[in-house]
């Protein structure tokens, strides 16, 4: 079987005012994850960060990821980023940011589309609304308000304005892993999961999934998605879950469940989501990335057997103390 991973994390911007904290941290943090985890081999995990992630750089790496797979085997590709909105025609289309430039949601959904079934994870720490609003984080009683960066990528005045213009146009969105849709009903099923006074999706193919794969995204569609801070020990807040959450012998819906409770208890709105096929239902039952049925997946240690529980707080990736082994500096 083979094992294969793609990770992008950007900090780093051509324009300063879209810098990040936390996002090499989270690729690291992942990295170790899938070594220790889900054994992984290091020749079989690609890093792409900051300058090192333009378009090229990942369209080319993404053709080795997806290439030449079998049955069985297993992919992910995890990014930390910005993301972002832009109109292609009239249609409102997801992205995520790179270094020099956006990959569209329907280009990477294309690529996906001849793997092997149950092959794929795509983990996306992003968030894809254009709300600039912060989130205060409590810090534990007697400790000041922090305050995070929400990742949310910030164009300059020029592109602004020609955003502005062309908003106008849209009639279609197409959420990330989706298919585009105009109905009112399953636009709105994006941002709210029961929204009042909205008439019930007419087309039950509207807004379906099209990613062939497993998607874990960092938040809903009008939601923002919050960057490191000392709480989640600078790790951006959905990665900092997921490694702190994380159960190899649990289903992916109940680890999404488990990484927004924790949000929720650091008083962070945002809801991570869990989405797959409309014919794989049922993958949702399944183990993250493993894509076993939980009474097949035995907790896994760092050797593939023995036990494992959820990190806790003070046990979760330390950038610093990583960093201090990397270079082989004391504490």
């Amino acid at each position: 079987m083979k094992k294969r991973a793609l990770l992008i994390g950007i900090d780093i911007y051509p324009n300063p005012q879209n810098n990040l904290n936390s996002c090499v941290n989270d690729t690291l943090a992942f990295k170790e994850l899938l070594l220790n985890k889900y054994q992984f081999a290091q020749e079989s995990i690609t890093l792409l960060t900051n300058r090192d992630a333009t378009l090229a750089n990942v369209t080319a790496a993404m053709e080795g990821l997806f290439t030449g797979l079998d049955p069985g085997d297993k992919v992910v590709y995890f990014q930390s980023s910005h993301g972002s909105q832009r109109v292609k025609g009239n249609t409102m289309v997801e992205v995520v940011c790179l270094y020099d430039d956006f990959l569209e949601d329907t280009e990477f959904v294309s690529r996906t589309q001849s793997l092997p079934d149950e092959a794929l994870t795509v983990v996306i720490d992003a968030c894809h609304s254009g709300g600039m609003n912060k989130l205060f984080l409590p810090a534990g009683e007697g400790q000041q308000v922090q305050l995070a960066r929400v990742k949310a990528w910030q164009p300059t005045n020029e592109e602004a304005e020609h955003l502005a213009q062309t908003y106008a146009q849209v009639t279609q969105f197409k959420f990330f892993g989706r298919a585009a849709t105009g109905d009112t009903g399953a636009v709105a099923k994006n941002f709210v999961a029961s929204p009042v006074g909205v008439p019930q999706v007419k087309d039950l193919d509207a807004g379906k999934p099209e990613l062939n794969g497993m998607l874990l995204a960092a938040c809903a569609a009008d939601q923002t998605a919050a960057a490191g801070s000392a709480q989640t020990k600078f790790l951006s807040a959905f990665t900092y879950g997921l490694v702190t959450e994380l159960d190899t012998s649990i289903s992916v819906g109940d680890l999404c469940e488990r990484i927004g409770d924790r949000l929720a208890k650091l008083n962070m709105r945002q809801t991570p989501q869990a989405e797959v096929p409309l014919r794989k239902q049922t993958l949702l039952d399944k183990t993250f990335i493993t894509m076993l049925k939980t009474s097949e997946a035995p907790p896994l240690g760092p050797d593939g057997n023995g036990s494992y529980s959820p990190l806790s707080p003070s046990d979760a990736f330390d950038p610093e103390a990583w960093l201090r082994q990397q270079l082989g500096i004391g504490a």
